[in-house]
């Protein structure tokens, strides 16, 4: 039977048109979801369609008069951000069928791995603790603010991991396309290929940031794939560190529940300014390593 891996590895094709259909397919489905929610805010009176993507993340449309279902808006937010996933695994049912998501799975329940990649994988919340010491918080800590912190649409770690970019990206980005390119590039070049264009995947919902906004996300895209594959590769081809990064990460509402004082002000700043070195090192530590063995 022919494996995943050995499929990829056999290949003699100068271009990976598998690869470049999972980009395309990425895309299509982030952006034109995201352009049907523009014409809904257009048609519900609303400025922009980044407002109601917010909305419909945390289902909540108080004081709005949608011109669809309530329902309608959370299905496009929900396929916008796990366009990768459904890219990805549409990919290897194409090219690899069960063999293939035999591979995926065996990666997503990977969880025998060293301690030290489950603590890397919830780095964020430490840099989010520093962060929130330097603002000098004061903290709100009860069981309504705890449970709102873990399970709430809006700020909710385990939705941040299962219904958000965690999940909804990881088993295309390093579930499908950083296996595949490592197996034909070195682990440095396929995670900066990932992390261009992952970055300019988010180009929808950066519209109308200042410049300097938009450049340090483009280069902290950059580092968090390089990051991502450091604690992919590391942890034996894992995805579970990757996971609880990517949705760490992502729990910055959480944090302020937690500590209401950092609503309105640039708290995150340091813990940005933390990964974009972390991810510096990363590279460094990506670029010496080489490839994935396993």
């Amino acid at each position: 039977m022919t494996t995943y891996k050995q499929q990829i590895t056999t290949s003699e094709r100068t271009v990976d048109w598998p690869l470049i259909l999972f980009f395309v397919l990425a895309y299509a489905i982030a952006w034109g979801a995201f352009g049907i929610i523009g014409l809904i805010a257009r048609q519900s009176g609303l400025d922009s369609a980044q407002s109601l993507m917010a909305m419909g993340e945390a289902y909540q449309f108080d004081g709005v008069a949608l011109s669809v279902p309530q329902w309608l808006v959370y299905v496009l937010t929900r396929l916008a951000d796990f366009a990768f996933s459904i890219a990805g695994v549409v990919m290897i049912v194409v090219t690899a069928g069960r063999a293939g998501l035999s591979e995926l799975w065996q990666r997503l329940t990977r969880w025998r791995i060293r301690w030290v990649w489950y603590v890397l994988g919830l780095l964020p919340i430490g840099l989010y603790g520093v962060a929130t010491a330097v603002s000098g918080a004061s903290p709100t800590i009860n069981s309504s603010t705890i449970t709102t912190a873990l399970f709430s649409l809006h700020a909710g770690f385990f939705v941040s991991l299962f219904l958000r970019g965690a999940l909804g990206e990881e088993l295309g980005l390093r579930g499908f396309a950083l296996p595949r390119l490592q197996e034909r590039l070195s682990s440095f070049r396929a995670s900066l290929i990932i992390g261009v264009f992952w970055g300019a995947w988010h180009l929808p919902v950066l519209i109308g940031r200042e410049p300097l906004s938009i450049a340090a996300f483009a280069l902290l895209s950059i580092g968090l794939s390089m990051l991502f594959t450091w604690l992919f590769n590391g942890s034996g081809g894992s995805l579970i560190p990757v996971l609880l990064f990517h949705a760490a990460q992502n729990w910055e509402d959480g944090f302020e529940v937690l500590f209401p004082g950092l609503v309105g002000t640039e708290w995150e700043l340091v813990s940005t300014l933390s990964l974009l070195l972390i991810g510096v090192v990363a590279s460094v530590l990506v670029w010496r390593n080489g490839r994935l063995k396993t």
